[in-house]
């Protein structure tokens, strides 16, 4: 049987169309176009004026027990794992082969140094200590069902630990290998330097927008050198506000469905021990300006589950970000869809086109021309089939994924201490 859902309006990944309507059968769009598409025998569903979006992708996550649930309600129907151990990721990906959970892509293990982050949340997993490791690294994580590689890199200069990294030509051997597999490089970078040093290794992603201030040439390097930047400017909602508060705990349209057990996690994170001076945040968010300005894709990531950001949830957030930082919401719409879907090869999904994949949600409002009304999910479909969106908070999945977050952060307050002697 088909659905067909009306009275609505239309953002295909790319703008607000004309249509009113949408078709759907056996996981797919069939068709898009106006109230003719309903026929006898459809199940139809009102959509009451609300804005159709395509599933959206969180470019830039880690896994938790049960955090592809956590997503999805959320209408985040994709996620790409930038770094998370094989169980974890095996355990996940099933998951996300069901209805009510995000699709799973991921990198696996990341490469990094010996020792080098994130060590302090993952280690034991495997390093790579020269190029010579290069080819065997790509082929393990190819072997694991990597449908990326990350590489993380280092340049010494930021963060208040140092840790061990990569040297270029490490990276540069590792992309030569993962090209060589058909897959694609986002690479873990923080300071103009670092994603300066990494150019000439032909890196495809940047994971994060350098956080001290890129100069205009940088800005031009980056974009004649083709590469995509994952903003995560939503890493600034790991730290109180003005008011005192977590940024997340002041969206009250997410509160209910974050929960009141992820409402205390992220309270929490809030009272944890903090620098006295904050980090600028503005210099950031005006790197994604300039770089959106010379033409370089920006892309919606979130690095949940940093403190103060929540798979799902923090979408929403960083939609606000980047329209604080100068997108347009639709282009900031786009950078959660099509453009996403783009960069990473996702042909099936990131649009509202017949033969794509019926990954929808239904918001109430207009978030094309109000990124906040982004967070009004009313209904969420994944491959034609409607989410359920209460399943999570409560679940046994929310309890694991909240108690191995906690595993991790104690693994990083003991490294903390007995380096600071706090």
């Amino acid at each position: 049987m088909a659905t067909v859902m009306t009275n609505i309006r239309v953002f295909d990944g790319e703008s607000v169309t004309e249509d009113s309507a949408i078709r759907w059968r056996d996981g797919l769009i069939v068709a898009v176009g106006g109230a003719e598409l309903l026929e006898p025998g459809d199940e139809h569903v009102d959509g009451r004026g609300g804005t159709v979006l395509p599933g959206m992708i969180d470019a830039h996550v880690h896994l938790l027990p049960g955090s592809p649930r956590q997503a999805v309600t959320f209408g985040v129907t994709t996620v790409l794992d930038m770094f998370s151990k094989p169980d974890l990721v095996r355990e996940a990906t099933a998951q996300g082969a069901g209805p009510d959970a995000s699709d799973v892509r991921s990198s696996s293990v990341g490469a990094t140094a010996p020792g080098g982050h994130p060590s302090l949340m993952y280690a034991p997993f495997p390093y790579v200590s020269g190029p010579a490791d290069a080819e065997a690294f790509v082929a393990d994580r190819v072997a694991e069902g990597a449908t990326h590689l990350k590489v993380l890199y280092e340049d010494g200069t930021v963060g208040p630990m140092s840790w061990p990294s990569l040297d270029v030509p490490t990276v540069a051997a590792l992309v030569r290998a993962a090209h060589g597999a058909g897959l694609l490089v986002a690479a873990h970078i923080s300071t103009a330097q670092a994603a300066m040093d990494l150019l000439p290794t032909g890196v495809d992603v940047f994971a994060h927008v350098p956080f001290d201030a890129l100069t205009d040439e940088q800005v031009q390097a980056i974009a004649d050198a083709g590469i995509a930047v994952i903003a995560t400017l939503s890493i600034a909602d790991g730290f109180p506000g003005a008011n005192g508060h977590m940024p997340l705990l002041d969206e009250l349209t997410l509160k209910p469905r974050l929960g009141p057990a992820w409402s205390e996690v992220v309270k929490a994170q809030g009272e944890r021990w903090l620098p006295p001076e904050f980090p600028d945040f503005s210099v950031p968010q005006d790197n994604v300006r300039r770089l959106r300005a010379a033409g370089v894709p920006i892309l919606v990531g979130t690095d949940a589950p940093n403190p103060g950001v929540v798979h799902g949830a923090s979408v929403h957030r960083e939609l606000q970000h980047l329209v604080a930082a100068g997108l347009d919401p639709l282009d900031a719409l786009k950078a959660a869809t099509a453009q996403t879907a783009d960069v990473f090869g996702l042909a099936d999904r990131g649009r509202i086109r017949p033969g794509l994949r019926a990954d929808l949600v239904l918001v109430e409002g207009q978030p094309d021309r109000y990124i906040s009304d982004s967070q009004y999910v009313a209904a969420v479909w994944k491959q034609g089939a409607r989410v359920d969106l209460d399943g999570y908070v409560g679940s046994a999945d929310e309890r694991a994924g909240i108690a191995l977050l906690q595993e991790m952060t104690n693994k990083v307050i003991a490294a903390m201490q007995k380096e600071f002697g706090r």
